[in-house]
């Protein structure tokens, strides 16, 4: 017997390793290996829609997809891998049994991960027991969750469905005050054998805790006149958008700078939780000044002084003093919180505005006292004002009337904003109706009944394009027109009303050829504008009207075009119009600031 030498065994096994088809494959493999700028491509096929997107949430080696290849047995794992997370990224939609294969092939410079999925059948749910246990079995809101969640038999078992009425249940409870709810079963039983499914959820909300005590700190205001913010009384079955409501009214009334509205649960008791309003209060004096330009008033300047809260009952004062090139008004306000003060409020209000444009000359002196209520969209004022004017048109002598004027106005508001400025009008429309009137056997010059209507509607045909229609309606009935200053006679022209023409310089003509206004007035307008950038639109128009003494009556029309930004406090427009109708047919450039409705 040969024996071989320790040098000979390595020579040996040395050519049955490098001459062996195992050595010759190595080599090869080797000598093939990706260039050092080898990239990844990752392709799915075979499911699409929400489940293409939850594998690619799931698979690792989607990190890589277009990028620099890592060395191959990296890729390999992460390939491998990825066969169990698109099983695990498929089980949430109820696809418990697919069919995965995969590959890794290098083509030219990339590496390319394929992976064909075959989903098969779907888990369908059969046995469904939910149940509400606790006070919450008779709530209508719970009652009406379970009529609207997607775990029906027969459905696919989708767990988002599952989880997501779970989440629902939760937050329901905390919404309305079952601070002890909680799940005593909670199951998924999976049969993979007929690919059926149950579900058992037991909810207990336990006990509906109520509203406690509300305490209010630290202020100077009454709180008693606090309370009335509420829309909620101790006792009152405990529900959190009775709280945000609250905390959104307190921020409304300006009476504070920070507001915290919060149940108090730790100190919870025989049923009740109290709430606790945290506050801190705003500067008491505010001071206002502005500058700026418009077509109907030129260079004006502004003037105020608010103070927030007049006394513990909560009572404002607001005064402002407008000085413009056409007009100079100062105004003081007095103004009462009603029994709700976030919808209700009385006024006492004091005003002088001295005009003097194109040969009108008037100074008026009013007082008005005012009681105003909303309702939802809708707004109500009662008003009773009496008012002194003393006036002139061309080279007449100044006159003097007084009017003891009972009014009352009422309007709707409803729109929609775009959904990434809010200061834009998607969908909407505004209608106002006034009335007033005034009789000569109670301390007015003369006897009259007047009316005016308003609308405007805004739509949105797409993304871009708006249309925005607007009418004016008004008529009087009274005994002596001369007798009526103008502040209540009708006038038409300018920027709101038909541009092209002068402020308030349509409308029937004295002798001089003044305007005096006239007993009736219809103006409407017509436009259409399109979105150029985010915060930028250009615009059409057509604007019509007059005011009149009688029938039948001659339209004034114009034409025109506009820029609009829509700035962070609201659309600034610039328009251009042509007035048709006049002689020479003149253009007029009209500035406004303020909202679509």
């Amino acid at each position: 017997m040969v024996r071989l030498g320790t040098v000979g065994s390595w020579l040996l096994l040395s050519q049955l390793i490098f001459h062996s088809p195992a050595g010759f494959a190595q080599q090869s493999e080797e000598r093939q290996r990706a260039p050092a700028d080898a990239t990844v491509n990752v392709t799915i096929e075979g499911v699409d829609g929400e489940l293409e997107d939850n594998v690619q949430g799931y698979l690792s080696i989607m990190e890589l997809d277009g990028k620099a290849a890592p060395a191959r047995f990296r890729l390999r794992f992460l390939q491998r891998r990825g066969e169990e997370q698109i099983r695990q990224a498929l089980a949430p939609f109820g696809y418990y049994q697919p069919t995965i294969e995969s590959s890794l092939e290098l083509v030219g410079s990339t590496w390319q991960v394929h992976y064909s999925i075959a989903p098969g059948e779907p888990v369908r749910l059969d046995e469904i027991d939910i149940r509400i246990l606790g006070d919450g079995r008779e709530d209508p809101k719970f009652q009406k969750l379970l009529k609207q969640h997607r775990l029906v038999s027969g459905n696919v078992l989708h767990h988002e469905a599952y989880e997501s009425l779970k989440r629902q249940l939760r937050n329901l409870a905390t919404e309305r005050g079952y601070y002890n709810a909680r799940f005593t079963e909670q199951q998924v039983k999976v049969e993979l054998t007929d690919l059926s499914a149950d579900v058992t959820l037991f909810f207990d909300t336990a006990v509906r805790y109520a509203f406690g005590e509300t305490t209010f700190c630290c202020t100077e205001l009454d709180n008693d006149f606090l309370h009335r913010f509420r829309n909620y009384e101790a006792g009152d079955p405990f529900q959190t958008r009775e709280l945000l409501d609250l905390q959104v009214a307190l921020s409304g009334s300006q009476y504070f700078s920070s507001i915290e509205v919060a149940p108090d649960w730790e100190n919870r008791q025989d049923g009740s939780v109290p709430i606790t309003v945290d506050v801190e209060a705003n500067k008491r004096d505010r001071y206002q000044f502005g500058l700026g330009y418009g077509t109907d008033t030129g260079a004006r300047a502004t003037v105020g002084f608010d103070r927030r809260w007049v006394n513990a009952r909560g009572h404002k004062l607001n005064s402002i003093l407008r000085l413009s090139q056409v007009q100079n008004t100062g105004f003081v306000s007095y103004i009462i919180p009603g029994t709700d003060p976030v919808t209700d409020q009385y006024s006492l209000t004091g005003e002088i505005t001295d005009r003097s444009y194109q040969e009108q000359r008037s100074t008026l002196y009013r007082f008005t006292a005012r009681d105003t209520r909303h309702f939802n969209n809708w707004q109500r004022t009662y008003q009773l004002g009496w008012q002194r004017e003393d006036f002139a048109f061309g080279d007449q002598p100044m006159r003097s009337s007084n009017f003891l004027i009972p009014s009352v106005e009422v309007s709707l508001v409803e729109s929609t904003s775009v959904a990434d400025n809010r200061n834009l009008v998607e969908d909407g429309y505004r209608v106002s109706a006034n009335l007033q009137g005034a009789s000569s056997s109670l301390l007015s010059e003369t006897s009259f009944v007047s009316a005016r209507l308003s609308a405007k509607w805004v739509h949105s045909y797409t993304e871009k394009f708006r249309m925005l229609l607007r009418g004016e309606a008004g008529g009087m009935a009274v005994s002596n027109f001369s007798s009526l200053s103008p502040s209540l006679r009708f006038f038409a022209g300018g920027d709101y009303s038909v541009r092209g023409y002068e402020y308030e310089q349509l409308g029937p003509r004295n002798e001089e050829g003044v305007v005096t206004g006239g007993r009736y007035l219809v103006t409407g307008s017509v436009e259409f504008d399109y979105k150029v950038a985010d915060s930028w639109r250009v615009a059409v128009f057509s604007d019509f009207g007059n005011s009149f003494m009688d029938w039948p009556v001659t339209i004034k029309q114009s034409y025109g075009i506009g820029v609009r930004w829509i700035s962070p406090i609201g659309p600034v427009r610039l328009d251009v119009a042509q007035a048709v109708d006049e002689p020479g047919n003149p253009w007029r450039i009209h500035l406004t600031l303020g909202p679509d409705l």
